[in-house]
């Protein structure tokens, strides 16, 4: 695969920037999490990283000495420069910034939080409930509806989980190179690796480039997964520090093959544990040669020039800038074999449905930001979307319905930020100025630093928006899935957050989130002779589009960490409730489908061996979330659709891990659900998907600071 040798080189660069002066300086690491600022000194310790000493430039946030005052000679380094170097160089000038999120610096340290993130989206999974395959589907198991785009989307909402965002793309300014290698084992004949390679060539300009590649085979039919992304991010500023700027390109494809869950003569083959089955691919599934993928390209830009610097008015500052951004994605389902299990195929042959989304956008801003008085931004946005189906010679258009649609957004956006004394107020407003889709956005958000430790932060929000446009206009090959609704009304979104947390006691949090007219993909079942009940896996899976009533989604989170000698406890526990405030549906079961209660907890033992030059964690998780209607997943639509005839969950997941800390490498072992062979095989990600069998992976993660 081609992804192997783009691997193979960024390492083979990696060893090349290591291999070009062999005398070295040591940097300690940090010891807290990659959120604080860290004050080390350089110093020799068995738990250090190693960085080049011809590399070290001392500048602003970064480290210079320049080579020709340093001796030839290996062995020898001028004091006053050493010493230079040894008050310097610390963890935390090598920073990593994302568009609208906090600036954090490297962490290579031994904590839980970095095991629940050792998987392929590199993130917690604690609401997430993955597919049997890698890169695949993930049902969810909570929500929080106030992360929402302002403008509409073009669907597929389940590929996206793995698709970078413009606020997922990092940037990075690092004293010498920084190279990070990420590898995990798949299911099956494959492998992830993600390689990221940053460089400063000077304390003005730095940029980095990131690459994922992943394969993985699956245990069942027709499950088969691949996901690429070439990520490319700079960063520039000038001399004077008045103009600076970031770019990034985004290139990346993610595939799937589908197979619409085993059948319903598989699913007490699959319950009754018979060894005869435990090889999961003699599973009989529903599709046997379907495929979706979803492709996209961004190029992104943004750029501030200070028209008054704080070096030139006693820390006042009045900025300008400009933002742009271009992308497209594609996404495609096909199955050859035209299966009738999405309904009437009007074509009679392939099934090949494409469709494209693409947005264009201009934001001019301002910038003002004074000590005293706080920060004040103000701009305007211009937005062209375009979201239309691919039409093919062999797909005529018979039902007269349109192939694009447009939408043309002119925002008017301002923020302010105030930081008094420990308080911090922020304010956010975006609104639709002239556009036939409109999409607003108000929110407040407080944080206060109270006494005896502890930390207050509130956010409130109400969002306007436009539904997506997957639910205004959909265009299939199955006639089933064809429909224009174009009396959707905006959704709106009442959302109030709070979170009170203490550094020993823990972190509570609630949500309380009102929706209006939220829109949501709702199976229909076929009609049975009066009498009969509706089969819990039907031969066909038909989906139609619905706006509910007012309805009310309240959630409360408590996430704990104690520590007791050289053993730790982590616990998340939530507790979930729906309800719809006008009237229930005729079948009492709420609209939006989430477990009452998900708990998590690990208990994990860290020791130091060999006079601390590794580091061992090891220890157990356990996670359970009650029964529940869960999504039903539509591979045609790559979307989750509402269901009310089968619960999951009520299963308990345990994992063995055991992970380990060698200077600058982590590595980890994962026995993924240990319990299966003994606590029922009566486990799903959705109906009709099982989740994973009990295996065991690896994973590595390895820093080179030079």
């Amino acid at each position: 695969m081609p992804y192997r040798y783009f691997f193979v080189f960024l390492v083979l660069v990696s060893f090349q920037l290591r291999s070009q002066n062999n005398d070295t300086v040591i940097l300690n690491e940090a010891s807290s999490t990659s959120t604080k600022t860290l004050e080390q000194p350089l110093a020799a310790s068995a738990d250090s990283l190693t960085i080049k000493r011809d590399t070290l430039v001392r500048g602003q946030d970064s480290l210079f000495v320049k080579q020709d005052s340093l001796s030839t000679n290996p062995g020898f380094i001028v004091k006053e420069e050493a010493q230079a170097i040894i008050d310097s160089a610390t963890i935390d000038m090598y920073k990593i910034f994302q568009q609208g999120k906090q600036t954090v610096v490297v962490d290579t340290t031994l904590a839980i939080q970095k095991e629940y993130e050792a998987n392929f989206l590199r993130r917690d999974y604690f609401e997430l409930l993955p597919f049997v395959n890698m890169a695949s589907a993930f049902n969810r198991l909570g929500q929080d509806f106030s992360q929402t785009s302002l403008q509409p989307q073009m669907g597929a909402r389940s590929k996206h989980f793995a698709y970078f965002e413009i606020e997922d793309v990092k940037y990075y300014r690092v004293p010498t190179p920084l190279t990070e290698l990420y590898f995990r084992t798949t299911m099956e004949q494959g492998q992830l690796s993600d390689a990221t390679i940053s460089v400063n060539t000077s304390p003005q300009f730095n940029f980095a480039i990131a690459y994922r590649g992943m394969r993985s085979l699956g245990k069942y039919l027709n499950q088969r997964s691949a996901s690429v992304a070439l990520r490319l991010s700079m960063t520039y500023q000038s001399f004077n520090e008045r103009y600076k700027a970031k770019f990034h390109y985004v290139s990346q494809k993610h595939e799937n093959q589908e197979n619409g869950g085993i059948t319903a003569d598989g699913i007490p083959l699959f319950e009754s544990g018979d060894p005869d089955f435990i090889e999961r691919s003699v599973l009989q599934v529903k599709l046997n040669s379907a495929e979706n993928t979803l492709k996209g390209k961004r190029s992104f830009f943004e750029h501030h020039y200070a028209i008054v610097h704080p070096k030139d008015s006693t820390g006042s500052s009045w900025t300008v800038g400009h933002q742009f951004t271009n992308e497209s994605k594609f996404y495609n389902y096909q199955d050859a074999s035209s299966s009738t299990y999405f309904g009437e195929n009007r074509i009679g042959g392939l099934v090949q449905d494409d469709l494209q989304w693409a947005i264009f956008r201009n934001n001019l801003e301002t910038k003002f930001d004074n000590p005293v008085v706080g920060k004040l931004r103000a701009g305007i946005s211009f937005s062209n979307i375009k979201y239309r189906f691919i039409e093919t010679e062999e797909t005529d258009l018979v039902d007269n319905l349109p192939l694009e649609l447009k939408a043309n957004q002119t925002f008017l956006n301002a923020d302010y930020d105030f930081l008094w004394r420990g308080f911090n107020f922020s304010a956010h407003f975006n609104k639709t100025l002239f556009s036939e889709r409109l999409s607003d956005e108000i929110s407040l958000n407080a944080k206060i630093s109270l006494a005896n430790d502890l930390y207050f932060s509130g956010k409130a929000s109400f969002i306007n928006r436009s539904p997506n446009f997957n639910f205004i206009r959909y265009k299939s090959d199955y006639t089933n899935y064809n429909w224009h609704n174009t009396d959707l009304e905006n959704e709106k979104i009442t959302s109030l957050t709070a979170t009170l947390s203490h550094p020993k006691l823990g972190a509570f949090s609630a949500w309380l989130q009102r929706l209006d007219n939220f829109t949501y993909y709702n199976q229909v079942f076929p009609e049975v002779p009066a009498g009969e009940e509706i089969p819990l896996l039907p031969e066909q899976l038909l989906t139609e589009v619905l706006q509910s009533n007012p309805l009310t989604y309240f959630k409360v989170r408590y996430t704990s960490h104690y520590k007791f000698w050289k053993l730790s406890l982590t616990t998340t526990a939530q507790y979930q409730k729906v309800s719809n405030d006008d009237a229930p549906d005729s079948d009492g079961i709420p609209v939006i489908n989430v477990p009452e209660w998900n708990v998590r907890s690990t208990l994990a033992l860290t020791i130091a061996m060999f006079k601390k030059a590794l580091r061992v964690q090891t220890g157990i998780t356990g996670q359970y979330f009650t029964g529940f209607y869960a999504d039903q997943y539509n591979p045609l639509l790559g979307d989750f659709i509402r269901q009310d005839q089968q619960t999951i969950g009520d299963y308990p997941r345990i994992d063995v891990f055991f992970n380990g800390k060698i200077r600058q490498s982590l590595f980890y072992f994962r026995y993924e659900h240990a319990n299966a062979s003994f606590t029922g095989y009566d486990y799903y990600s959705a109906v009709g998907y099982p989740y994973r069998d009990s295996i065991l992976r690896f994973g590595l993660i390895w820093n080179f600071f030079d």
